[in-house]
């Protein structure tokens, strides 16, 4: 850019720009809020309401006059300091912390900043906290420290979800636009910013400025949207003749700064498009940057102008140009030697009054000594009266005691009360047991009894060899058999007793099914059953195998057990978005209808009529709790025409799970 030395000094200056648009109230043409202020501030005494005015005041001038602000803010920070009114001159150095980035002076800007920040922290005032840490990020987005400009932005927008103020809504969004555009041209990106939020952000902005009628916002905004179209090349004609209509309105109504910003980009544009015009959009914004006192900011395009005239022998012109150049060097070097001698100044001054404050306390705490010895002889009477007050309170305490006594006679009744129904819960669970208990008793007491007539007929050797044969095979499958759902009972009781903890597995039902089925060939060939199966073979679902697959036994030996012979028993899958539902169904006579809806509860009852009794009954409520544990369901129904169903719901396994049994 052609104002500045470095590119980014116009990105910090346009930020400082949007942080300046705060308003103090309902916003006026600029020059009618000028006059009322100032005919204000003439008949207003040294006061609060005084500084607030020269607050004011020097905000609406640093976008018309910069040493005018400056008066302004020196007078709000004087008076503000005598008054002890903090909130004031911690406007004042947020004021002062703007006015020194304007004047290209960033350690003056930062501990302007740094000063007004603890102030507001100190009044624990959020909407001027929020302020200040934008306009350090802003800072130190500068500075190219993009971690700290990160962190103070991120606090700044994170306090004002909280804040109603419209104002500083708006310079945000500004700011969060602009921290994208800085980040964008210079090829690097950004942690809180990307382009579309920006791009929403800064139409956001608009139409609030819209709505409040902000002159400033609405220029500040619309030369950033004109910017846009030109260096997105969308709509490049477009957007230099929306700019030039801008710069003309800022002009007109006594924006200088506006202006000056809008024509150091149509300067820059021209330039770069190789047109004639660029030296007289740069001439424009030297003569109104010296008119607004931003003298600082004119320097580079000073320097250019005179080399351009020097190199073309335009003498007067040149000689000029040298001598702005010279005039504006002198006073920049004496601007910031003045200021940082006036910064040590006032640091001093502020140390001073802080050791009279501490002086005055010290002062305070010796009267206040003095005025506990004059009170010395009340220290009897006000013994007597607190061992009265303790007699009182011994008395009132003995009267809550006895109250407090018959309260515990009270709950010890309640105690008892649930003590005895902790003592019938304990009887059901110890009744729970002894079904348990039956229920290994019913399974094991068959396979069991095989066991032992086989052993008999081996014992009496009255077999012949190849039968003999069998029957050892026979032998060895039932014991691996009984073995197998003795350990899943004993799986079940420990996740009971120790705490069960759930890790599931992808598990394949046909193959499980065909597994539980050998365990009922004996049952199902004698009673001559077809079972017909209806489940893919790559069907998967997470489960616990060994809980599943007790559930996948007993419903098959149900279905085995109540179906006719020569009936058939099908097991079918189906499945629905994330779910696969396995269903067994028989053509017995299926579930007494009063048992049906509490087929999978534990009563202590006894033994319901039906189908489903005992063992078996239990078994279920095994079945309904392992699908608890797995995250599923079971369900059992009649059929239309004869049997039931009974069927369950687990998670569907999809393909990238990599664990397989």
């Amino acid at each position: 850019m052609y104002i500045f030395r470095n590119k980014n000094v116009l990105i910090y200056l346009m930020i400082v720009i949007s942080g300046c648009l705060v308003r103090q109230g309902t916003l006026y043409a600029q020059k009618s809020v000028i006059s009322r202020l100032e005919v204000t501030a003439a008949v207003t005494t040294d006061s609060i309401r005084y500084v607030d005015l020269m607050n004011q005041l020097a905000g609406q001038y640093q976008h018309l006059q910069l040493d005018t602000c400056f008066l302004y803010l020196s007078k709000a920070r004087d008076v503000a300091q005598r008054q002890q009114y903090i909130r004031g001159e911690a406007a004042a150095y947020r004021g002062l912390g703007g006015y020194y980035a304007y004047r290209d002076n960033s350690y003056l800007s930062f501990r302007f900043y740094i000063d007004a920040l603890n102030l507001y922290r100190e009044l624990g005032d959020s909407a001027g906290i929020c302020q200040t840490c934008m306009h350090l990020g802003v800072y130190y987005q500068f500075e190219k420290q993009f971690e700290e400009a990160g962190r103070y932005m991120k606090r700044a927008l994170d306090i004002s979800k909280h804040l109603k103020n419209d104002s500083i809504l708006m310079a945000l969004r500004a700011n969060y636009y602009f921290i994208y555009i800085s980040n964008f041209r210079a090829g690097r990106s950004s942690d809180i910013v990307d382009r579309k939020s920006a791009t929403r952000s800064l139409a956001i902005a608009r139409q609030m400025a819209a709505r409040a009628g902000d002159e400033r916002l609405l220029l500040y905004t619309g030369m950033l949207q004109a910017q846009e179209l030109i260096y997105s090349k969308t709509a490049e004609a477009e957007g230099v003749a929306k700019l030039m209509a801008l710069v003309a309105e800022a002009e007109r109504k006594g924006y200088v700064y506006h202006a000056m910003y809008g024509s150091s980009h149509l300067a820059s544009y021209k330039a770069r498009s190789h047109q004639a015009d660029s030296l007289i959009f740069q001439r424009h914004m030297v003569r109104l940057a010296l008119e607004g006192g931003y003298r600082e900011l004119a320097l580079p395009v000073v320097a250019k102008l005179f080399a351009w005239y020097d190199n073309h022998n335009k003498s007067d012109s040149a000689r000029f140009y040298a001598n702005a150049m010279l005039d504006i060097m002198e006073k920049e070097e004496q601007g910031k030697t003045q200021g940082e001698l006036d910064y040590i100044d006032y640091y001093m001054q502020e140390k001073k009054l802080r050791a009279l404050q501490l002086q005055h306390d010290y002062q305070q705490q010796l009267l206040d000594r003095k005025g506990m010895e004059s009170r010395g002889r009340y220290a009897v009477i006000i013994f007597l009266t607190i061992l009265l007050i303790l007699t009182v309170l011994l008395l009132v305490d003995v009267n809550r005691s006895h109250r407090r006594s018959r309260r515990n006679a009270v709950q010890l009744g309640e105690k008892n009360r649930e003590i005895s129904e902790k003592n019938a819960l304990l009887r059901t669970n110890d009744d729970f047991k002894n079904k348990l208990i039956s229920l290994i008793a019913h399974d094991f007491r068959v396979p069991l009894n095989h066991i032992i007539d086989i052993t008999d007929l081996l014992k009496d050797q009255s077999l012949a060899y190849d039968d003999a044969t069998g029957l050892f095979r026979k032998l060895e499958t039932k014991s691996q058999q009984t073995l197998h759902i003795f350990d899943n009972i004993l799986r079940w009781i420990r996740s009971q007793l120790s705490g069960f903890v759930y890790a599931p597995a992808v598990c394949k039902p046909a193959a499980m099914f065909r597994e539980a089925l050998e365990v009922l060939k004996d049952d199902y060939i004698e009673k001559v059953l077809t079972i017909q199966f209806d489940i893919p073979e790559d069907l998967q679902l997470l489960a616990d195998r060994e809980m599943l697959q007790f559930v996948h036994r007993n419903l098959l030996h149900n279905a085995v057990k109540f179906s006719p012979v020569q009936g058939t028993v099908h097991v079918r899958a189906a499945v629905d978005g994330d779910k696969v539902t396995i269903s067994v169904s028989d053509e017995g006579k299926g579930v007494d209808p009063g048992v049906l809806h509490h087929l999978f509860e534990y009563r202590n009852r006894e033994k319901d009529r039906g189908r489903t009794t005992g063992g078996a009954g239990l078994a279920l409520i095994i079945c309904k709790d392992f699908m608890d544990k797995m995250g599923g369901t079971i369900h059992v129904s009649n059929n239309p025409e004869s049997g039931s169903t009974f069927s369950y719901t687990l998670p569907f396994a999809k393909e990238s799970i990599t664990r397989e049994q």
